[in-house]
């Protein structure tokens, strides 16, 4: 046996891994999704029992249409044995010890694709696999990610076990890239479960890797609202807590071990929820059309200008991602990274310094977040999309004229005020992801672990995706939203279910879904939803 297999903590990690995903997928299904089955029937029903005016509003949706929404949940959910998942890992030339395990846990041999790029591993893995008692599972001689590209083949489990840091300095072994194509492809069927391991540099072995990972790290989560803590809870983010970042720089090479553990979960909830979603939506599309006005080159850069405009006034301290990073942390972060916006001349005093090999890494963290490795293209998409859809603050001015038409309509006052008020940015969120499909990382459901493998810290992540059609195909499209909504009872039953699905984000992500509450966040078992700590396993 492969001497990386046999260490007992990375056995233990897989095996607890594998069960989890598989129970989760399976038996646990219904608590996969971000809005489980009887969650718009709990929130009826608390609203009833509340009584007063919340109950004579959310008394309004019938057992009828509840019943319609159940059923239409079990058409997108579907329930599932482990012999019906399929699954996909890296196999190196062992393929056997994970095999091992998934079927152990109750997988068909027949439902396992394995990948190799290597030759030379490639041969040892199809002669390993051919003399043991797994002849039937199928080793294809290419790295997952390029198979994703060439076949439309879709899993229940993609196991990435990397070995290298995320992401890496080396050129060649682009592990983020990896991920950014199974995300784009949507190679993960709903829910479903992505697994990554990685490894963070030693001193002793890398020591200016790992300095440029801590720096990436803490560029990363420095403009985070919320981060977590070791308790399992999530306190206020560095700049709320009065950090500048080369004081949040220090305390992240102090203690890089655990804020690489939180930049790699919350890079794989931003991936999959906005970057890689925002990214694929075709601007050369009439699909496009129907929501945005195609920007000129010119308007392209006046926004993104405006956005990311500094200035050294103190009563005015420039574009909004510069001034509310809170409400843009990813911008942010993008900004941060990006030398020909970090290069301006104006010391502003929470600014990163990009040397020239950190911006090296820099430049292909941000190339990789994009199948086409088109950075440029990735920070001018995010940003116009991202102020596009804020109809609050620009009248529609970058909607189509449907859209931008129903949002200088809109009045909040006509939605019954329960927790949140109803806004139109809210609207336009919805009716965009309805197409773009993003996926949606369910907080409760993640595990996460740490353990080493020898001297090298490793870690862990299992995080479920779902992409939520059971509310985004439940909406009207959006020459119908008005229509749709005009009927109390589909709207209740969307608003109840987008509470479920928001309340994972609450913590995570600022972008999407703000002010999207029925019941507010501390109420059980409504609560926002909270990341498990990770697991050390010694």
């Amino acid at each position: 046996m492969n001497a990386e297999y046999s260490e007992p903590q990375k056995i233990i990690a897989r095996r607890q891994m594998i069960e989890s995903a598989i129970s989760t997928l399976t038996e646990g299904r219904t608590n996969a999704t971000l809005c489980r089955r009887s969650y718009v029937r709990e929130v009826r029903d608390r609203l009833v029992d509340r009584g007063g005016y919340d109950a004579e509003a959310g008394g309004q949706l019938t057992d009828e249409t509840i019943n319609r929404w159940e059923a239409f949940y079990d058409s997108v959910s579907q329930v599932r044995d482990a012999k019906s998942l399929k699954v996909a890992y890296l196999c190196g030339p062992n393929p056997e010890n994970d095999l091992r395990e998934f079927c152990a846990a109750g997988i068909l041999p027949e439902n396992i694709w394995a990948f190799e790029s290597d030759v030379k591993v490639y041969t040892k893995a199809v002669i390993s696999a051919l003399s043991s008692e797994f002849p039937f599972v199928k080793i294809v001689k290419s790295g997952i990610d390029t198979f994703i590209d060439a076949s439309p083949v879709r899993f229940y489990i993609i196991y990435l076990d990397f070995c290298g840091p995320l992401p890496s300095r080396n050129a060649k072994q682009k592990t983020l890239l990896a991920i950014s194509r199974v995300l784009a492809r949507h190679a993960l069927n709903s829910p479903g479960a992505l697994i990554t391991n990685v490894s963070l540099p030693t001193e002793s072995g890398d020591a200016r890797g790992r300095a440029l990972i801590a720096k990436l790290v803490a560029c990363y989560l420095y403009p985070k609202d919320f981060i977590e803590s070791e308790e399992g809870t999530t306190p206020e983010g560095p700049i709320a807590q009065g950090y500048d970042f080369s004081e949040w720089l220090n305390i992240v090479e102090s203690e890089l071990d655990e804020y690489y553990g939180q930049f790699i979960t919350r890079l794989l909830m931003d991936h999959a929820g906005f970057i890689s979603p925002y990214n694929r939506f075709p601007k050369q599309s009439s699909v496009f059309s129907n929501f945005f006005k195609k920007m000129t080159g010119d308007e392209s850069k006046a926004l993104v200008a405006a956005a990311f405009h500094f200035s050294e006034s103190e009563e005015f301290g420039g574009g909004d991602v510069i001034v509310d990073a809170g409400e843009y942390p990813i911008l942010w972060t993008f900004a941060a990274l990006n030398k020909k916006i970090n290069a301006q001349d104006c010391n502003y005093p929470q600014w990163v310094n990009l040397d020239p090999e950190f911006a090296k890494f820099a430049d292909q963290f941000l190339s990789q977040l994009r199948t086409d490795g088109d950075k440029e293209a990735l920070i001018n998409n995010t940003c116009e999309l991202t102020f596009s859809m804020l109809a609050e603050q620009n009248g529609g001015a970058f909607l189509a004229p449907n859209l931008a038409e129903m949002v200088n309509s809109h009045r909040f006052q006509d939605y019954y005020l329960f927790c949140d008020l109803v806004l139109s940015h809210q609207i336009v969120e919805l009716l965009f992801r309805q197409v773009a499909i993003p996926y949606h990382v369910n907080v409760e459901t993640t595990r996460r672990w740490r353990y080493q493998a020898k001297e090298t810290p490793m870690f862990m992540d299992m995080t479920i995706l779902d992409e939520c059609r059971y509310i985004y195909d439940w909406m009207p499209t959006a020459d119908m939203i008005s229509a749709g909504f005009s009927n109390i009872e589909r709207q209740l039953a969307y608003r109840f279910a987008l509470d479920g699905v928001s309340k994972h984000r609450r913590w995570y992500n600022s972008e999407y879904f703000s002010g999207t509450a029925v019941i507010d966040q501390f109420t059980q078992p409504f609560e926002a939803k909270i990341l498990r700590p990770r697991t050390n396993i010694e």
